[in-house]
């Protein structure tokens, strides 16, 4: 497996550096497609959400506002593979100020790779979040001198109380042969290496409200039985990598996170190449990392068999969801 991943690197780099890294890419439009989620004219309150591109989103009801993982840096590939880095401060504050996010209560990190993880700490500092993650995450979060009054190890299973939300962290499995596998057993400083980011712990989150409940699987990967017993009208689904997966392996993930939990509308993540900047429109990543074809063609197959909607969310934009109706809303 080292040795695939080795040739991946090389590959990626002589492409960037070649800058034509966008020829072997699928070509994908979701607005071309009809894909891209169209919200309905809400005259009661709903819960908002606004996607930053890989598994960032935050999730809000007007009063408070979660995010998931707070990665927007977003380093190129050449910067990855060939040099250490750090987060881009300005990157940082372009997407928050594109979106318009000031005031954010709490950062969910699913893992500490580095287009989870990277940035929670600084993108904490800057909005008064308290960050939620292994201690993998936290060590990250340590290393960018971020305040410990800041910090919050996370649990499996754990639930917290933020605001009007009830968020349950549940432990699942990263999407198959992950690299960088570990812990982080220190404050990690930055510039470092992509090797230096350990994966941790892995969570998935759902987020209950009395507007309805948001379960959010930010990892192409399933556990047996995770989500028995939840309720959840809105799934945030990662699908990365899901196009290099058997037929079979894509539809145990579908039944087991959007099936069993009878979600209506499934919103596609952390489908993009995350090391192009967010001032660029989002793009999939080159075939020979994922086949966003195929993973498309078989989820709209599931989505139509099961009577679910697919959409895409735009990038920096709050979109309002529907008022719903889980019977675990709290």
């Amino acid at each position: 497996m080292k040795k695939i991943y080795a040739f991946v690197a090389v590959a990626m780099a002589a492409l960037a550096l070649m800058g034509c890294s966008g020829v072997l890419r699928p070509n994908f439009d979701p607005s071309s497609q009809g894909l891209v989620y169209q919200q309905e004219k809400v005259r009661t309150p709903s819960l908002s959400l606004t996607f930053f591109g890989t598994s960032t989103v935050l999730l809000s009801d007007g009063s408070n506002a979660i995010m998931t993982d707070g990665f927007l840096s977003r380093p190129s590939w050449l910067q990855l593979l060939l040099t250490r880095f750090e987060s881009n401060v300005d990157e940082i504050e372009f997407a928050l100020g594109q979106a318009n996010v000031k005031k954010v209560d709490a950062i969910l990190v699913a893992h500490s790779h580095h287009d989870h993880a990277m940035d929670s700490g600084l993108v904490a500092q800057k909005t008064g979040a308290t960050v939620y993650g292994s201690e993998s995450t936290l060590n990250i979060a340590r290393g960018q001198k971020t305040p410990e009054s800041q910090l919050q190890l996370l649990r499996p299973g754990q639930s917290l109380l933020i605001g009007n939300f009830k968020v349950t962290a549940y432990e699942t499995p990263h999407s198959p042969e992950p690299v960088n596998v570990g812990s982080i057993d220190h404050p990690l400083h930055a510039p470092a290496k992509l090797s230096e980011y350990k994966l941790g712990e892995n969570f998935s989150f759902l987020a209950e409200h009395r507007l309805g409940n948001v379960l959010i699987v930010p990892s192409s990967n399933y556990k047996m039985h995770a989500f028995d017993g939840v309720r959840a009208s809105v799934v945030v689904l990662g699908i990365g990598v899901l196009g290099k997966q058997s037929v079979e392996f894509t539809e145990r993930y579908w039944d087991e996170v959007v099936r069993k939990t009878g979600a209506k509308l499934v919103l596609p993540v952390h489908w993009d190449d995350f090391a192009r900047s967010l001032r660029e429109p989002l793009v999939p990543l080159p075939r020979f990392m994922d086949n966003m074809t195929v993973t498309l063609e078989r989820l709209q197959s599931l989505a139509k068999r099961d009577g679910v909607e697919i959409r895409f969310l735009p990038t920096l934009r709050e979109v309002r969801l529907p008022v719903l109706n889980d019977s675990t809303a709290h």
